[in-house]
């Protein structure tokens, strides 16, 4: 099995343009590949770490491409933390456009090859994963500590609850215990409804790390043993639901 690197130097990762327009991040994997994967990014915009993910996943085995859901506003990305002005992108954002987004996304992979396509966020973009599992034709999708789990983040975007109740494909979602976006009680109600699902979802939560664990490993925040799990249990759920990976995903450890 080849040795997947800590990180990748984003040498691989490229930019190109989907349908409509849309600048998409994108990485091909070496040989024949007929998955992919959709990476949704963080509320900072389309920044390293997503980048380096793109890749690290193309090193799997999978189609990956990245939109840049703030390209409508000169596509930004927050380096330095600040909140507040990355609030103001992501409040710019419509369901229409990451709709449009997304599917060009979908449609640049598919045109790759893949049969299947899975797809993966974070934070903000963890949120946008499971509307997606409930409302576009994907085949999987992994949400790692997406909030606003009892209230829309958007007009005409569902809660997560809603999500769940409505969920068209598999999903895993990813939480931190000690993130207070996403209360106990919301988590537990989501898992609730999903022992009524039949499309073989799931929830896990890391009792001890705090929101924005797993992505960046250079925040204080990063949690090694809880990411390499986390990124562990995405790899099996992927291959389970995709049938193509052979290789690991590659953990940020």
């Amino acid at each position: 099995m080849q040795p997947i690197p800590n990180r990748s130097d984003n040498s691989h990762a490229t930019k190109t343009v989907g349908a409509g327009g849309v600048p998409l991040t994108v990485s091909p994997p070496a040989g024949v590949a007929r998955a992919g994967v959709i990476v949704l990014h963080e509320v900072w915009g389309l920044s390293a770490p997503v980048a380096d993910l793109v890749v690290r996943l193309a090193s799997c085995g999978y189609i990956t491409a990245a939109p840049h859901l703030y390209h409508r506003i000169a596509d930004p990305v927050v380096t330095d933390g600040k909140y507040t002005q990355a609030r103001r992108y992501h409040d710019t954002l419509t369901t229409e456009g990451l709709t449009f987004d997304i599917e060009s996304a979908l449609a640049w992979i598919r045109a790759q090859g893949a049969q299947k396509v899975a797809i993966i966020g974070f934070s903000m973009g963890g949120t946008l994963a499971l509307w997606a599992a409930a409302t576009l034709h994907i085949d999987a999708a992994v949400t790692f500590y997406g909030a606003s789990l009892a209230s829309p983040r958007w007009p005409g975007i569902l809660s997560g609850i809603d999500a769940a109740r409505m969920l068209k494909a598999p999903w895993l979602g990813i939480y931190a215990g000690k993130d207070v976006s996403t209360p106990a009680r919301d988590i537990q109600q989501m898992r609730e409804i999903l022992t009524h699902n039949t499309t073989q979802s799931a929830v896990v939560i890391y009792p001890k790390v705090r929101h924005g664990f797993a992505l960046d490993l250079d925040l204080p925040r990063h949690a090694a043993d809880e990411t390499t799990d986390a990124f562990e249990r995405t790899a099996l759920f992927l291959k389970t639901h995709l049938r193509e990976a052979s290789r690991p995903l590659p953990q940020t450890v």
